[in-house]
């Protein structure tokens, strides 16, 4: 008998001494129990019933954990060597030892940081590259799909105002709204010669994780730029658009303009309809490629070029005081095209759920001895406040 056993069944006894103490307490004295001695009985009947359920479990669970300890004894156990870093997790993969793996995604290190560059580090390197906003952005990472909600406040927020001593202070409630933000798979499929993944001088990893990047970032920037929201994320000129977030060129300043551009004048009033708090150092011009070389061309009323470059090495050139980045994504200038935008970047959200997943197989390409490698990434994008950004509509021709 079990010491867990032994002290149910005591205390099994000892109610059980206490009920039969109630019982002839009241025989000796010749009458029935009373309404409380009732009330105790029933409890301790309660309460002997719950102890001798337990005291029978207990034995049953002891009965099965001696004879698995029997069966364990005559088993040999082999342990698999763990898997050290991202190259032994694709190998492994690509072997069939495991069928799919997910790698985390993070910030990039620094270039003095001593963390190892892994898998997802060369995907966000591409995403950096390949999606003009994804740097800037606000990103929430998160383990699993289900949607997430971002809180906007709509319309006026709560004003504040000076009152006297005694005087009534004006209570205000903000409306809020809320953006949905969902994960649509980016899925991109990439060829691997069998003889280069046998190699133990090939990098794997970063083969991988570059090629594999290039698209999804290609991809994902596209959708951050221009995406509709259906079965894609929402692109910021999209959001723009639907609101109305549009300045149309009217050329006004300058007689030397292309029919299908916009002057200096024009830039100023797309850059001040943006609320004061958004014009900082993070809000960013993105421009298409033909829209940057018009730009490097477009003087103002006095003559001075209005694309100023950079003082310092390695920083970007300025627009009106703020930087520029080409986005491909862009529309090319043309008659009412949209094909430069300012945004103050960190408003603009993007969702990464569930990292980076990477599956193979090698049937399928049997028979030019290559392996597909196909990985997927699960991605929205929205702007929930569209105070932020502003886009400048060419003018018509």
């Amino acid at each position: 008998m079990s010491e867990l056993v032994k002290k149910l069944h005591d205390a099994y006894r000892s109610d059980f001494e206490a009920a039969k103490n109630l019982v002839a307490r009241a025989s000796d004295e010749a009458r029935e129990l009373s309404a409380e001695e009732e009330a105790q009985y029933a409890k301790l009947n309660e309460s002997m019933d719950s102890k001798l359920a337990k005291i029978e479990d207990v034995k049953k669970g002891e009965e099965r954990s001696a004879k698995l300890s029997a069966v364990i004894g005559n088993l040999e156990v082999t342990s698999m060597k763990p898997l050290e870093n991202d190259a032994d997790v694709l190998r492994a993969i690509i072997a069939g030892e495991k069928r799919s793996a997910k790698f985390e995604l993070r910030a990039l290190a620094t270039a003095t940081a001593t963390t190892p560059v892994t898998f997802a580090d060369f995907v966000v390197e591409a995403l950096v590259e390949g999606n003009p906003i994804y740097e800037g952005a606000s990103k929430i990472r998160t383990t699993d799909i289900r949607n997430i909600t971002v809180p906007v406040v709509a319309g006026t927020a709560p004003a504040a105002a000076f009152v006297s001593q005694g005087g009534t202070i004006s209570a205000s409630d903000p409306v809020f709204t809320s953006v949905t933000l969902g994960a649509y798979a980016a899925a991109t499929l990439t060829l691997a010669s069998q003889q280069l993944v046998d190699s133990a001088g090939f990098n794997l990893v970063e083969y991988v994780g570059r090629a594999a990047g290039a698209q999804l970032a290609y991809l994902a920037g596209s959708a951050c730029t221009n995406g509709t929201g259906t079965v894609q994320p929402t692109g910021f000129v999209t959001a723009l658009t639907t609101a109305g977030a549009l300045t149309t060129a009217t050329k006004q300043g300058t007689a030397a303009v292309a029919a299908t551009f916009f002057s200096a004048a024009d830039l100023a009033d797309a850059l001040f309809a943006i609320t004061p708090k958004y014009r900082n150092p993070n809000t960013v011009w993105h421009v298409s490629t033909s829209a940057a070389q018009k730009l490097r061309k477009l003087q103002d009323t006095t003559g001075q070029f209005v694309l100023q470059p950079s003082l310092a090495a390695g920083q970007p050139e300025t627009l009106l005081g703020y930087r520029v980045k080409e986005n491909v994504h862009l529309a090319a200038v043309g008659s009412a095209s949209k094909s430069i935008a300012i945004i103050h970047e960190p408003s603009f959200y993007i969702r990464e759920a569930g990292g980076v997943e990477v599956a193979t197989s090698s049937e399928r390409y049997f028979e030019i001895n290559s392996l597909g490698i196909r990985t997927i990434y699960q991605v929205d994008s929205a702007l929930p406040d569209t105070a932020a950004g502003r886009v400048l509509v060419s003018a018509t021709s």
